[in-house]
């Protein structure tokens, strides 16, 4: 064998032994929605509610990799809580941006598992609105049809208290993948626990997330 043909076939076995490496996407994404539970002292005040994450992030190698997410949280405050404070109506959420690592075991074709977690901003915001009557308003007819007016006048929702907070949190959890036929698409079930603590006052969470990954 010459010499050329050597460094062919070495060159040959390298460049195959880079593309056998790179089995992985460069890029991952995910977007999903589900169910929030609330946890410890958040419970007290706090429901169950509607939770959605959206993320994307560089694959380092198959088993590890990093994700940017947005997730919102539903915050539904609890009738009995405002029932004790005398306010008929209140709102409020929570929205996060974070960083998170995420170390996977591919499993078999189908399954997968992986291990997540990371930190950033977190947001809690909300507000407590009460129904006032604006004198000389008349109500329009849709709303008289509707049922909404009182004694012929169109109430009005008037915010009379409103609350926001910045926090560093962090989250750690957990998923599990099942590729969908035989493009990288996978459908995730994810559980992730959520801490923050806004001016002392702390959010916790455990949403449970349903959603594509790929």
């Amino acid at each position: 064998m010459t010499t050329k043909s050597i460094l062919l076939t070495i060159c040959l076995s390298l460049l195959s032994a880079a593309a056998h490496a790179q089995d992985y996407p460069r890029f991952n994404f995910n977007i999903g929605g589900g169910a929030g539970f609330p946890l410890k002292t958040t419970s007290d005040f706090v429901g169950n509610g509607a939770t959605f994450v959206v993320g994307a992030g560089p694959n380092f190698t198959r088993y590890l990799g990093m994700s940017g997410e947005f997730m919102w949280n539903d915050l539904p405050v609890m009738q009995s809580v405002a029932g004790q404070l005398g306010i008929p109506d209140t709102t409020a959420r929570q929205y996060s941006l974070t960083l998170n690592a995420i170390l996977r075991n591919p499993g078999t074709s189908k399954f997968g598992a992986y291990v997540i977690g990371g930190g950033g901003w977190y947001h809690r915001s909300g507000e407590a609105t009460a129904p006032v009557l604006v004198p000389g308003t008349v109500c329009p007819a849709f709303w008289v049809w509707w049922g909404t007016c009182v004694s012929g006048l169109w109430p009005a929702n008037v915010t009379i208290a409103s609350f926001s907070s910045n926090a560093f949190g962090g989250n750690i959890g957990g998923g599990l993948t099942f590729k969908v036929g035989e493009s990288g698409v996978k459908a995730y079930t994810e559980v992730r626990y959520h801490h923050a603590s806004h001016n002392n006052v702390s959010t916790d969470l455990l949403p449970l997330t349903f959603g594509i990954r790929w």
